[in-house]
């Protein structure tokens, strides 16, 4: 792990992104808005409705995809490596075509996931040096926890526009859930490989807090649902997934 006082150089040094990434999380970012903005919710087109309406997206896109990113990095940094965005096309092309067969009823955002690569230095002297697949899958929650943790923090802000604020919360709770499917290319599976118990765990909290947050439950009711629906999943897959396994 880096000292503390050299986690803000560290940071500086290995956030960035190169111009490969940059390029696919920028086309991302456009794919994504358009899915998320492809319903503008009017019974007819408008062509100015539906381009604010794609504007809005394009926001509360991009601000998702920034949190969830930079978590990734962060928390990377943090302990010790390097981390990478690997995006997954496939998850893009699925969601362009689930949105344009539900006319945009249904919204799959998936874009990819990251990898993390030792920064040697910052290794040296640990026991048995090599990768920890552990630490991969905790580099990797961050990102949907930092959606949630966005969520919240927009939906108790009062002073942004509430149709910005709406789409900003409601993009950030469907990158979260979207990146947690086990399924390959996104967040989910490595997380689950990483610890069953963990991925359960907070998969229970993230659907109950965005049920609650959606409903307009009080921020106490929320973090009080959100810790019950956790442990009520964490639960269940101990008494009746895992003795299956």
């Amino acid at each position: 792990m880096i000292e503390p006082y050299n986690w803000l150089s560290e940071i500086k040094r290995y956030y960035g992104f190169s111009r490969s990434e940059l390029k696919w999380l920028l086309l991302s970012v456009v794919v994504m808005a358009f899915i998320v903005g492809f319903d503008d919710g009017r019974p007819e087109f408008n062509a100015l409705f539906w381009g604010f309406n794609f504007l809005l997206s394009l926001v509360a896109v991009a601000i998702a995809v920034f949190v969830h990113e930079s978590a990734h990095r962060i928390t990377g940094i943090e302990q010790g490596y390097k981390t990478s965005f690997k995006p997954s096309l496939y998850a893009l092309i699925a969601g362009l075509i689930i949105s344009f067969m539900s006319y945009g009823k249904v919204v799959f955002l998936a874009y990819g996931t990251c990898f993390i690569n030792i920064i040697e230095k910052h290794r040296l002297g640990y026991f048995r040096y090599q990768l920890g697949y552990f630490h991969l899958g905790t580099t990797t929650l961050m990102g949907p926890l930092a959606n949630m943790l966005a969520a919240v923090v927009f939906h108790a802000l009062p002073l942004v526009p509430d149709a910005l604020r709406e789409k900003i919360v409601w993009v950030n709770i469907l990158v979260a859930l979207t990146s947690f499917l086990p399924v390959p290319g996104l967040d989910g599976p490595q997380i689950l490989y990483a610890s069953r118990w963990l991925y359960f765990l907070v998969l229970g909290a993230m659907i109950a807090l965005s049920v609650f947050m959606l409903k307009g439950f009080p921020w106490w009711a929320v973090i009080i649902a959100a810790v019950l629906g956790g442990v009520a999943c964490w639960v269940g897959f101990r008494l009746l997934i895992e003795p299956k396994l």
